[in-house]
């Protein structure tokens, strides 16, 4: 079974390109040179020897070269933080002061031993001592040695060459009057071969075949090096063809050295450039590709921020895992109550096969391997998903020939899945995983806190249903309709409310009112004022006394919160009603021609302001009116405040028109006017007042007797009693 498991890693830069490193082919570099220096010999054999004065040029030339590669190795050693470099160029340095003072003593500069008259057998000490420098710097350098040891070396070979150069040492005489070599001298040059042979051979093993370019050139040099001391041996006395052919390498020695250091300096230079710019551009676009994950990132989150319910948090995260991927369908799914997983949310051919239900459809294969382990499921190929999940086909409904599911989590706790699959094969590059598991991250946090909303809405809900009547009272000869609709914040129980109380036969009190705060203690204020009104218009449903006993209830309000209310008692006898209003909005009276009025009368300051007392006005209602009482989140908006409550009066007078004064239709018609622009939460009750049927005279107080045996009093269809 082909199942492609990963981990999924933090979004990371990719790793820088490596710098250019020019390299050179030592063995070949070192077979040239000895094919070259063989072919001048032979050339020295068959041709005329150079003119004498060309030793001086030669002599000359080779401590400038030597200086030349000393300084660029010295700097390439510090810029590469190379310690072996380092102490070829102190070995360098030694030997140029060495090579330095030999070039002062040698006949065709100075006949009489330069300025330090210096004698011959010394000048042959020097000439071995720039040879044993340069080797001695490269054994260190491969034996690691410390870098502080530099200065003590370097001041001690700087101080011998001295003492060689001032005669302080007696040598013995090396060569004869005629300038050939005596054998001791010949023995000399050819042990000082041998050793630097042996830097030369493990300078090549150190450094390999193909080193960094000045490695290579140090091992050509010492080579070269190697070569001067044999033909100097062999050749046995000055100005004969070995001879010349030893200068001849004395001076390529160096010469190489310094033009290959110089040949690689420019030639890094010119790498380093094309590197800069190749690098920049590549940088660029990672850095253009690192964008554009962050922007998708930030749109899924403004995305994911609007969203509030889960669904809505589902069908965002799919449509922007389609988008960042290019697959052709995704899904969220979500762990169910029953186990295995649901769906949440979907974008493309989301639906399941024939016969199984969207919110019960369980992918059984990779969602859920990719939830029970934590890790996301890759799978690019039809072979790969047929091999790994067979049945997941005719799970999708369609050919499937690439997969991934993302595991979404909240707290380091598994709690869905992110799945997404087309009918193409899809590589699912590591840029690409890395944002799917970004918005799957982002989707965990948006999941959970929307599954929280939901349960602390519903919550709010069963709670604010439970305050408010759970049916109106169904009367002959009135008609009531009801509607509440909770403001922009779900989770809170808001402070409207509305109540229907028939006080008996005859009187039914109509009551809407309006805590101004939202909560537990909106709802318990809301609960204490609905049972207060029942509790006292059983006893005097008179409007004044009715406010008074509320004002008790409200005396401990905070000076920011306020309860309003507005209370009709309505004589179905007489078709008179008393009104009292406690800092609400007055109600509205359309008569049956459709003139609306708007009931003034019986204001007073909020519940729990201190008055000396309440008052209440009378107002007849004709036959076949409609009474609306409402709370300002039905006329209030953000922008306008209360000036829209004329609009709102002239839509109530339209709709009792339109629909006969029916109060059901009508409470429609004015709710779906307000949806969507409701920003607090909205009452509204309507009464329509119907052909009055005979009753027993009503009692000073406002109650009425029981009516007489016979009586054709309004019966009761089932009175709400939701206590």
């Amino acid at each position: 079974m082909a199942q492609t498991f990963a981990r999924a890693a933090n979004p990371e830069l990719e790793p820088r390109t490596p710098t250019p490193v020019r390299r050179l082919d030592l063995l070949v570099a070192v077979g040239t040179a000895a094919f070259a220096g063989l072919a001048y010999v032979v050339a020295l054999f068959s041709r005329a020897l150079p003119p004498p004065g060309l030793a001086f040029a030669f002599v000359v030339a080779a401590p400038l070269c030597s200086a030349f590669a000393m300084v660029i190795l010295l700097r390439r050693s510090r810029a590469q933080h190379d310690p072996a470099l380092g102490w070829v160029a102190t070995g360098l340095g030694v030997g140029l002061l060495a090579m330095a003072l030999q070039a002062l003593a040698f006949p065709v500069v100075m006949p009489s031993g330069g300025p330090l008259t210096t004698s011959t057998p010394s000048a042959s000490a020097l000439y071995l001592t720039y040879h044993l420098t340069f080797a001695a710097g490269a054994l260190l350098g491969i034996l690691r040695a410390p870098p502080r040891w530099q200065p003590v070396v370097a001041g001690a070979g700087l101080t011998l060459a001295l003492v060689f150069a001032l005669d302080l040492v007696p040598f013995p005489v090396l060569t004869r009057p005629d300038g050939t070599y005596l054998p001791l001298l010949r023995v000399l040059l050819l042990v000082s071969a041998a050793l630097v042979a042996v830097a030369a051979v493990l300078w090549v093993l150190r450094v390999g075949r193909a080193p960094e370019a000045l490695r290579g050139w140090v091992g050509v040099a010492l080579s070269l090096s190697v070569y001067d001391l044999v033909l100097n041996a062999v050749g046995g006395q000055r100005f004969a063809p070995v001879w010349w052919a030893s200068l001849s390498l004395r001076f390529a020695t160096y010469a190489v050295l310094a033009a290959g250091a110089v040949w690689n300096v420019l030639a890094q230079l010119r790498d380093i450039e094309t590197y800069s710019d190749s690098e920049l551009v590549r940088r660029e676009g990672q850095l253009r590709r690192s964008l554009r994950l962050t922007h998708q990132l930030l749109s899924c989150a403004q995305d994911l921020a609007r969203a509030v319910t889960p669904a809505e948090v589902g069908r965002v995260l799919a449509e922007d895992a389609v988008s960042a991927s290019g697959a052709a369908n995704a899904a969220v799914l979500v762990a169910s109550r029953a186990g295995g997983l649901r769906v949440l949310g979907g974008t493309g051919s989301t639906r399941p096969r024939d016969g199984v239900d969207d919110a019960t459809w369980v992918p059984s294969g990779p969602a859920m391997l990719a939830m029970e382990h934590g890790r996301p499921v890759l799978l690019g190929t039809r072979s790969e998903v047929e091999d790994s999940f067979p049945a997941l086909t005719r799970e999708l409904g369609q050919q499937t020939s690439s997969v991934a599911a993302l595991p979404i989590r909240e707290r380091d706790e598994p709690i869905g899945v992110l799945l997404l699959w087309g009918p193409e094969p899809h590589e699912w590059p590591r840029q690409q995983t890395d944002l799917l598991a970004g918005l799957a991250a982002q989707g965990g946090q948006a999941i959970a806190r929307a599954l929280a909303y939901e349960a602390q809405a519903s919550a709010a809900r069963t709670l604010q249903e439970s305050l408010l009547p759970t049916r109106l009272p169904v009367r002959q000869d009135l008609t009531l309709a009801a509607r509440y609709v909770p403001g922009e914040s779900g989770l809170q129980v808001g402070g409207d409310w509305y109540d229907c109380v028939e006080v008996c036969d005859g009187l039914v009190a109509l009551v809407v009112g309006d805590v101004m705060g939202k909560g537990l203690r909106a709802a318990a204020l809301m609960g204490q004022m609905r049972t207060t009104l029942r509790s006292v218009t059983a006893v005097d449903p008179s409007p004044a006394v009715v406010l008074q006993a509320l004002d008790r209830v409200t005396l401990d309000l905070d000076p920011d919160e306020i309860a309003t209310m507005a209370y009709v008692l309505l004589d179905l006898g007489t078709g008179v009603a008393r009104i009292a209003r406690a800092g609400h909005l007055p109600p509205l009276l359309v008569d049956p021609d459709g003139r609306v009025t708007a009931l003034e009368g019986g204001g007073s300051p909020p519940l729990g302001v201190p008055v000396e007392g309440r008052g209440e006005a009378e107002v007849r209602v004709p036959v076949g009116s409609l009474l609306v009482l409402y709370t300002d989140g039905v006329v209030e908006s953000r922008k306008h405040g209360l000036d829209t409550l004329s609009d709102f009066v002239a839509s109530v007078g339209v709709a009792a028109l339109s629909h006969g004064h029916a109060p059901e239709p009508i409470a429609e018609e004015l709710l779906q006017a307000r949806l969507g622009k409701e920003s607090d939460d909205l009452s509204l009750l309507l009464a329509r007042y119907a052909v009055p049927v005979p009753t027993a005279p009503a009692s000073p107080n406002g109650s009425r007797d029981a009516p007489p045996a016979g009586s054709s009093a309004a019966p009761l269809a089932g009175a709400a009693e939701e206590e």
